[in-house]
């Protein structure tokens, strides 16, 4: 899979002043299967001798025995593909100095000092053996500088780092533990690497160490844009922790764009066995604080419609009620901003337009959630007038396409039409799932006054609605809304079978599960479809990966020949990170999708 990196934070325990014992420490966890296949194996500075040596850091007996040290895991590295990053301490030109040695198939590439040392460690001055702070190594595609110091300076140190332009910010420290900071510490470099665009990894020391006039705990802490790929906080042993990093993420995030030619590179030796790295099933909702976003994500599509009725003077919504999943969400956010702006419900017109496939169940849904939030109801059929329109232009009434867009369009023109009755506006129901998918009927669901679901993926629709009902904003519709969430995904334009549904939306595209998944990664990271699949089988392992392949087609296929939809979409904000608002994404809308496709076969 291109473009991944594997990372390895190793703790090793520490014996204070007795390299030998760290040695075989370090050696047994490169000894480790699980690290032989990582691209970049970090240990924390001092990692040969620990930071509590005080005084003996002068001492000719414990700086050889770290040379020796140094020695034995060069060797050591000699069997490995990927960096082993140590920390040891030296000497200088007669000063102690604390390094960080870069080593790399039994070679020893360069040694870097750290930074914020105590005394008697030497701070700057330093000889010519060693490599600036700022020097950056490469491994394969990924640029990746080392910036070893306290955990007191961490934010000011990564900043500083994050100006070469690197990928990944390696921080080796070995500071001493004081209650609160592991949370302070995971909180900055959530922060620092999502503003930074950067990937960030902590190892700190702290297993074994002596317990005065310090304690010392080791942990890891790795972040990739924000996102937390690992964090581990050691006990009595010896540890370690595998992730892998994502170029094209960073890539995509990252806010420097020069870096300096790397000071050594090696090649990409490609993924080894497994996925280390976090995948959730809906990436359009954070791992943390969904509550909060999905309220504040409700809030911003009901202060959008509420600025648009404001600033054109309107003071009446005109929607289509279909008892379904996206109209649900867009009456909702219609009720709250028609009650922001202190206007009474009625103003709102939600019509109920039946046709060849209504089902009774969607049918008296939308009734019921109209008269429960006190919406103007209007009940319209489509059929006379969609029967009449078969009939004017010479078709059959046979159940192709022609018989489904002409509901469509029948039905975007009552709304319309209604809408310049009251002077108001037609509200959009489409979700961003229909627009990357072109589920819509150009000229009939495709068109609205504005749109408030369309930066709103499927699968978030479903859980911000469920969201609005348990927190009371939409407690009066609970149970409606629940029956609602629990009907098949249809656009009910084929005629019912025995009463029910026939037209389920899944069964021809596939779970909007996977197409949101598909969507989210291929707009926000713009990986190629190959990774796309590669993430999509180890997100939905009960899923049958040639099914996933399949779908997969389905969802390219029909992104890039809907573009011509997306061209001439309706007005809408960009309320959320990732979406095909007009300002944010655009592909020509006759674009030929097979350099897209050939990598998966289809």
């Amino acid at each position: 899979m291109q473009n991944i990196f594997r990372l390895t934070a190793a703790i090793n325990k520490v014996n204070a002043a007795n390299p030998p014992e760290c040695l075989g420490a370090c050696t047994a966890l490169l000894s480790d299967q699980a690290i032989g296949d990582a691209d970049i194996t970090v240990f924390p500075r001092l990692s040969l001798s620990g930071p509590s040596c005080g005084n003996l850091f002068r001492s000719p007996a414990l700086l050889e025995a770290c040379a020796d040290a140094l020695s034995e895991i060069q060797s050591a590295s000699q069997g490995k593909k990927g960096y082993v990053i140590v920390g040891f301490v030296m000497d200088d030109g007669g000063k102690p100095v604390s390094a960080m040695a870069v080593l790399h198939q039994g070679e020893l590439i360069g040694v870097i000092p750290t930074l914020d040392n105590p005394p008697p460690l030497a701070s700057g001055g330093y000889s010519r053996y060693l490599l600036p702070i700022e020097t950056v190594f490469a491994c394969g595609g990924m640029n990746f500088c080392i910036v070893s110091c306290s955990l007191q300076n961490l934010g000011l140190r990564i900043v500083e780092a994050a100006k070469t332009g690197c990928d990944l910010i390696l921080v080796p420290a070995y500071s001493p533990a004081v209650a609160g900071q592991e949370d302070e510490v995971t909180n900055l470099l959530a922060c620092l690497s999502r503003s930074l665009g950067v990937a960030i990894a902590v190892v700190n020391g702290g297993v074994g160490d002596t317990s005065s006039p310090y304690v010392y705990r080791g942990f890891a802490s790795i972040f990739e844009c924000g996102t937390e790929l690992a964090y581990m906080q050691t006990g009595s042993e010896s540890a370690s922790c595998t992730v892998d990093i994502d170029l094209d993420v960073v890539r995509s995030s990252k806010r420097s764009r020069g870096c300096p030619t790397p000071f050594h590179s090696i090649p990409d030796k490609g993924l080894g066995s497994g996925l280390f790295r976090p995948l959730v099933r809906n990436p359009f909702i954070p791992a943390y604080g969904q509550e909060s976003y999905l309220t504040d994500l409700f809030e911003l599509q009901v202060r959008s419609l509420a600025a648009r009725m404001e600033n054109i003077g309107v003071s009446h919504l005109v929607l289509g009620v279909s008892g379904g999943l996206d109209s649900t969400a867009a009456l909702l956010a219609a009720v709250k901003a028609v009650d922001n702006l202190g206007l009474p419900r009625e103003n709102i017109i939600g019509v109920v337009m039946p046709g060849f496939g209504t089902s009774e169940q969607t049918r008296g849904n939308a009734h019921t959630l109209i008269e429960r939030l006190g919406v103007s109801l209007r009940e319209i059929s489509i059929a006379a007038s969609v029967t009449q329109h078969f009939a004017d232009i010479g078709h059959n009434g046979q159940a192709d396409i022609v018989y489904e867009n002409a509901q469509a369009r029948e039905r975007t023109q009552i709304l319309f039409d209604i809408a310049n009755t009251v002077t108001g506006i037609v509200v959009g129901t489409g979700d961003l799932s229909e627009e990357a998918l072109g589920f819509c009927t150009f000229g009939g669901d495709h068109l609205s006054g504005y749109n408030v679901n369309v930066c709103v993926s499927k699968t978030t629709l479903r859980q911000l609605i469920w969201h609005l009902t348990q927190a009371g904003m939409a407690g009066e519709v609970k149970e409606v809304v629940t029956d609602i969430l629990n009907t098949p995904v249809s656009p009910e334009l084929l005629p019912l079978k025995d009463g029910e549904i026939a037209q389920r939306t899944e069964e021809l595209l596939g779970p909007y599960e996977l197409h949101d998944f598909f969507l989210y990664h291929f707009i926000r990271f713009n990986m190629r479809p190959s990774k796309i699949l590669a993430y999509a089988v180890a997100a939905f392992p009960e899923i049958e990966p040639g099914y996933i392949r399949e779908t997969l087609i389905v969802f390219i296929r029909r992104f890039i020949q809907s573009q011509f939809k997306r061209a001439c979409a309706p007005d809408s904000a960009s309320i959320t990170q990732v979406n095909l608002n007009g300002v944010n994404f655009y592909t020509p809308s006759d674009l030929d999708p097979t350099f897209l496709l050939e990598e998966l076969g289809g």
